[in-house]
């Protein structure tokens, strides 16, 4: 999981300020992840029901799948809720008043905004069964989507440059971690084309049964595949050696 770590700050949807040094990757229930893009704010209130939902099942249930979809749902009716509770404050309108009052002058024009009022929050969540399948999840609080083949979701303001470039280097689920990585990393690097994209980054290795690993750092190795493979072909990372020089210099225990 790879994000910028430039986040922002909004009154009234209208962006005010940002710090350089936030975080959008978070930690769920059952060793899952997840990825933000929004608001600071306004995502934290999306994780935070997520994170309760998923509180609530077994993360060795086989229906793993399933149960976090169905806590997706719950999060997604949650937040329907709450932006309709944001269009009855602006028009000066109680949710009975809105239920029961069919004489309601601005009914309409509620009903047509609420109907309209869309959350930008976006959730990439990641994590694996109890028996090590990967399980990726893709989801703007209205429609969910899961992915095995080719294997990655992009979100964000950058999320056109980076799909762009791991298509441009064919990026799919069965190339190996070095590869990946590599091929991550130079996608987020393109998606700063995006001035609202951040300089800096935070990125993840995730496996199964196996602590999560910072591969945030610029380290050597990083710089030698950089100078020798950009932007040029990215095969030899799928050989082992590649693996044993990430491993080193990320000091990821095998």
């Amino acid at each position: 999981m790879c994000a910028d770590t430039l986040i922002t700050f909004c009154s009234s949807g209208v962006p005010v300020s940002a710090n350089q040094d936030g975080t959008k990757i978070y930690d769920l229930p059952h060793g899952f992840y997840v990825a933000i893009s929004d608001d600071i704010s306004r995502s934290h209130q999306v994780v935070s029901h997520l994170y309760r939902e998923m509180e609530q099942f077994d993360g060795s249930d086989p229906r793993i799948l399933d149960l976090t979809k169905l806590a997706i749902d719950r999060t997604a009716e949650y937040v329907r809720i709450w932006m309709r509770r944001e269009v009855l404050a602006e028009y000066g309108v109680s949710l009975n008043e809105f239920l029961e009052a069919p004489q309601l002058a601005v009914r309409s024009e509620v009903a047509n905004e609420i109907k309209n009022r869309v959350i930008s929050t976006q959730l990439t969540i990641a994590g694996f069964s109890s028996t090590g399948n990967p399980i990726l999840l893709f989801t703007d609080c209205v429609n969910t989507q899961e992915q095995s083949n080719p294997g990655f979701f992009c979100a964000g303001a950058g999320m056109g440059a980076a799909l762009d470039w791991l298509n441009f280097r064919e990026q799919k689920c069965f190339l190996s971690v070095p590869r990946t990585f590599y091929h991550v990393r130079e996608a987020k690097q393109y998606a700063e084309v995006n001035p609202v994209v951040g300089g800096r980054n935070h990125t993840l290795l995730l496996r199964h049964g196996k602590p999560m690993v910072n591969v945030s750092e610029v380290r050597p190795t990083l710089q030698q595949w950089v100078s020798a493979m950009y932007p040029r072909e990215t095969v030899a990372l799928d050989k082992s050696v590649a693996w044993d020089q990430f491993a080193a210099d990320y000091g990821i225990v095998d």
